[in-house]
């Protein structure tokens, strides 16, 4: 399976590398989550695999939302889940482990995006794409993450951040580089597509 495949070249790249875990100072809340981050740390394979198995697919629609290809959003999974191991000792108990590696996911996806800094740029209708009515048996009875696909990338990754991942337009025109106005515009553009995609999937 393409999971096992991942999970394995994520634990061949993570051979050898066993950090301690520093204790939260909010320990109690957290006490049985950062215990499994320390028996991680120290090497335990199996845990990780139970981590990895509850959190792969969770991990993989988000990266899926913001690039819009599986090929990216698998490479992205892949590096949060190397990342998270590597840095597990600066897991310091104030949440679960699944919400530490949403995060860690969500900041990888973000630092790829900023790679993309060009399709942010252009506030034209051809940035943000159109639905022309040859589409529209693709979207026939899809579901809002086969809508939220079609968008094009800027438009898509601005639509994920402020209406799916909660974020403001001032904190994702910090993160992504960009302008302010440019993250309005965008989101404006991408749910107006989003309300053609869906009608058109009801017709």
């Amino acid at each position: 399976m393409k999971e096992d495949r991942q999970m394995m070249e994520t634990e061949e790249r993570l051979a050898g590398i066993a950090v301690p875990v520093t204790v939260s100072d909010d320990f109690s809340q957290y006490a049985e989550e950062l215990s499994r981050a320390r028996r991680i740390a120290a090497g335990d394979k199996a845990l990780f695999r139970e981590l990895y198995d509850h959190n792969v697919s969770p991990l993989y629609g988000l990266a899926l939302r913001l690039m819009g290809n599986a090929a990216e959003a698998e490479d992205i999974v892949q590096e949060a889940f190397v990342r998270a191991y590597q840095k597990m000792n600066l897991f310091a108990g104030r949440s679960s482990l699944s919400s530490w590696l949403y995060r860690i996911c969500l900041n990888v996806g973000l630092e790829h995006l900023r790679r993309r800094k060009g399709n942010f740029e252009d506030l034209n209708d051809a940035n943000c794409g159109t639905v022309e009515p040859d589409q529209k048996s693709l979207v026939l009875k899809r579901k809002l993450e086969a809508a939220i696909r079609k968008l094009p990338d800027g438009c898509r990754a601005i639509f994920v951040l402020h209406d799916i991942e909660g974020f403001n337009h001032r904190e994702i025109a910090d993160r992504l580089n960009l302008a302010e106005g440019t993250s309005k515009s965008q989101l404006f553009k991408a749910r107006a597509m989003m309300r053609r995609l869906l009608l058109d999937g009801r017709r």
